[in-house]
């Protein structure tokens, strides 16, 4: 297990290279299910686990490591395929915006290393039957799938938020009243979070939930800006746009954006899960304006309103 950690380790510097790592994994059945590592911290044998009584049912207890309490999730349970066998589980310690928790799983495998472009959205039936958990799927060399798993959606359902505990406070604004947005993200459940909170600001916005649709999408409304003689930023006043996603990549999708001068400075803002310095850096590196974690509404208007109020206070001063 050191052994897989160690390569874990040495293999998340693929920041913007259009790849990915998947820890690939096991619930007990015939699929192979995977990971980004870049979300993997830790692989590990089980250890002694609390019970907490009351807990949801997906929620087998917490262990405490090097002094810090970590929530267990039965995986398996989560999306709906029944609870895990008790027998010589492994233990996927993952952390999405800075909070960490760990996922029971039958056992691990090895770790790939894929190109987005050979990763790829479910046809619409499974994904509507799935209701999401699946987010992409790709192939291995010797021919099996291997299925992603929408994390942040299971995540969601146990750590069930009100709208006003998510949207509270958030209002329509005159700077973002009427803006127009183009959501990139393979997250079902980040669209509709990032929905949510932008009609809340008065925004109205389209979704891609590739980065290839969502760099086709900008082409085509840089070519109708073009055909009604308007400015580019009048069709899509903002872009948000997750880091990882089937096809092409957020740091692809950025640069792509960036080095077309129809698009001028149109702001991206880089709306992810994955916690670390090194993302932010790249994506500034690449032309990202500013960066926001998975899901915080109040933290996404702060952002959104502050630069929509640098590009007004530009506009005066020009």
């Amino acid at each position: 297990m050191s052994n897989l950690m160690t390569e874990i380790d040495q293999r998340t510097q693929l920041a913007g290279t259009n790849k990915m790592e998947l820890l690939l994994f096991s619930l007990g059945t015939e699929e192979i299910y995977g990971i980004s590592v870049f979300k993997i911290r830790e692989v590990m044998k089980l250890p002694a686990v609390t019970k907490i009584p009351d807990s949801d049912h997906r929620i087998i207890g917490i262990v405490n490591l090097r002094g810090e309490n970590i929530p267990l999730v039965d995986l398996k349970l989560s999306i709906g395929l029944g609870p895990l066998d008790n027998e010589n589980l492994k233990l996927l310690i993952t952390e999405y915006n800075d909070n960490k928790q760990g996922f029971l799983v039958a056992s691990v495998d090895r770790i790939v290393r894929v190109s987005w472009d050979r990763v790829k959205v479910p046809p619409a039936m499974v994904r509507t039957n799935g209701q999401g958990v699946v987010t992409a799927v790709t192939q291995l060399d010797d021919g099996r799938m291997v299925l992603i798993l929408d994390v942040e959606k299971v995540l969601a359902e146990i750590l069930v938020k009100s709208d006003e505990e998510l949207y509270g406070g958030i209002e329509v604004t005159p700077l973002t009243k009427g803006k127009h947005v183009l959501i990139a993200d393979d997250s079902l459940v980040a669209r509709k979070q990032l929905s949510k909170a932008l009609d809340r600001m008065g925004m109205t916005y389209e979704e891609a939930t590739t980065g290839k649709e969502a760099w086709e999408r900008m082409q085509a409304i840089a070519e109708q800006a073009a055909r009604e003689d308007r400015d580019v930023q009048e069709l899509v006043a903002m872009i948000l746009t997750d880091i990882e996603m089937p096809e092409m990549d957020g740091f692809t999708f950025t640069k792509h954006v960036r080095a077309d001068p129809r698009f001028g400075n149109i702001p991206i803002l880089m709306h992810s899960s994955l916690s670390g310095t090194c993302n932010v850096e790249h994506g500034k590196n690449v032309g990202v304006t500013d960066y926001v974690s998975k899901f915080d509404a109040r933290h996404l208007r702060e952002v959104v309103t502050r630069v929509f109020e640098a590009e007004a206070n530009k506009a005066v001063s020009a």
